[in-house]
C-alpha cells in the first residue's frame, strides 16, 4: 500500500512529463494580427486578415491549424508565446500586424517555433491595398514551405482562389464577417443589407450569396426569423446561386450543409456538404465541429466526440 501511495504521488506530481500529449511538429496557431492602421475602425481588417490566413493554412492537408475561435481569446494578451503554445498544444505560432494608410498596406508576419523561440520565417509586405489577396496567398504558401509541408496543385488552386476582384466588395465582406463575430442577432438586418450591396457591386461574388443563405438559415434554426417560410425560400435561392457560381468552394458547401441542417433538419444531407467542405479544408476546426454536431443529431456519440475533438 505504501508503494502504491508513493508511485501514485510521483505520477501525480510529474503527470505533465509522462502524460503530456505529443505536439505535432506541423501544428500552428495564428494569433490575431495587430491593427496598426491610423483608423480604429480598420480593426475588422486585421481580424478578417487573420481569419483568411487561418482558412488558407487549413487547406494544406499536411498542417494542423488551430481554429479562429480558439485563438481569438489571445488578442491583446500578455501571455508569452510559449505559454500560448502550451495551452493550445502547438509547435508553432504565427503572429503579425497589418497597417493601412490610404491605399497602401503593410503586413508583417513571423513564424516562431515556440519551444526554442526560434524564428522559422519572417516577411514584410509593402504593397497597394489591391494586392492584399496575393499577400494572403504568399503567407500561406511560404509558411507551408517553412514547415516543410508539401502543397499539392489542388490545394494551391484553392488557396489562390479569389473571392472577388473588387476590393470595395471585399472590404464590405470582411466587415460583415466581423459583425457576425460580434453579435449574431442584433446586427442581422445590417449584415443582410451590406451583403445585398456587395452583390450589387459584384454579382459574381459567390461567397456573398452563400453568406446571405447562411444568415437566413440561421434565422430559421435559431427561431428569430419573422417569416420562417420566406426565410427558407430566400436561403434556398441564395445558396443555389452561390453553388451555381462556385460549386467547389468549401465555404459554399458548408453554407449548403447548414441550409439542410438549419431549415430542414436533414442531417444526412448536411453531412454530405460538411464533409466535402472539410475535404477542401482538412485543417478547418469549425467544419470538424459541425460534422460533430450533425452526428450528435443523428445519435452517433462516438463520431460526435471524434470530430469535436479534432
Amino acid at each position: 500500500l505504501l508503494i502504491l501511495i508513493i508511485v501514485g504521488g510521483f505520477l501525480f506530481y510529474f503527470q505533465d512529463r509522462f502524460f503530456k500529449p505529443k505536439v505535432n511538429p506541423k501544428s500552428i496557431a495564428v494569433l490575431p494580427f495587430d491593427n496598426y492602421s491610423p483608423k480604429a475602425e480598420d480593426e475588422f481588417l486585421s481580424d478578417g486578415f487573420t481569419e483568411v490566413i487561418i482558412a488558407n493554412l487549413a487547406k494544406v492537408k499536411d498542417l494542423m491549424v488551430i481554429s479562429r475561435t480558439s485563438v481569438m481569446r489571445y488578442k491583446d494578451t500578455d501571455m508569452s508565446l510559449k505559454e500560448i503554445a502550451k495551452e493550445l498544444n502547438v509547435a508553432n505560432i504565427l503572429e503579425g500586424s497589418i497597417q493601412r494608410t490610404d491605399r497602401k498596406i503593410r503586413v508583417v508576419g513571423q513564424l516562431i517555433e515556440a519551444k526554442t523561440d526560434k524564428h522559422i520565417w519572417a516577411e514584410t509586405y509593402d504593397a497597394d491595398f489591391n494586392d492584399i489577396f496575393s499577400i494572403q496567398t504568399s503567407i500561406a504558401t511560404e509558411i507551408a514551405s517553412a514547415l516543410q509541408s508539401q502543397i499539392t496543385e489542388s490545394e494551391k488552386l484553392v488557396i489562390e482562389d479569389k473571392k472577388t476582384d473588387n476590393i470595395e466588395a471585399y472590404e464590405m465582406y470582411l466587415k460583415v464577417k466581423e459583425l457576425r463575430r460580434e453579435e449574431l442577432y442584433t446586427s442581422a438586418k445590417i449584415r443582410k443589407e451590406l451583403l445585398k450591396k456587395i452583390i450589387g457591386i459584384d454579382p459574381q461574388f459567390a461567397e456573398a450569396y452563400a453568406l446571405i443563405a447562411l444568415e437566413y438559415s440561421e434565422a430559421v434554426h435559431y427561431g428569430f426569423s419573422e417569416n420562417f417560410e420566406r426565410s427558407q425560400e430566400k436561403a434556398k435561392e441564395m445558396i443555389d446561386k452561390a453553388f451555381e457560381l462556385k460549386p467547389d468552394s468549401p465555404e459554399i458547401r458548408f453554407a449548403y450543409g447548414y441550409y439542410y441542417y438549419g431549415c430542414h433538419k436533414d442531417f444526412l444531407q448536411a453531412l454530405k456538404h460538411y464533409e466535402y467542405a472539410l475535404k477542401q479544408e482538412p485543417g478547418n476546426a469549425d467544419y470538424n465541429a459541425y460534422i460533430g454536431f450533425a452526428y450528435r443529431r443523428l445519435g452517433d456519440g462516438d463520431k460526435t466526440i471524434k470530430f469535436l475533438e479534432n
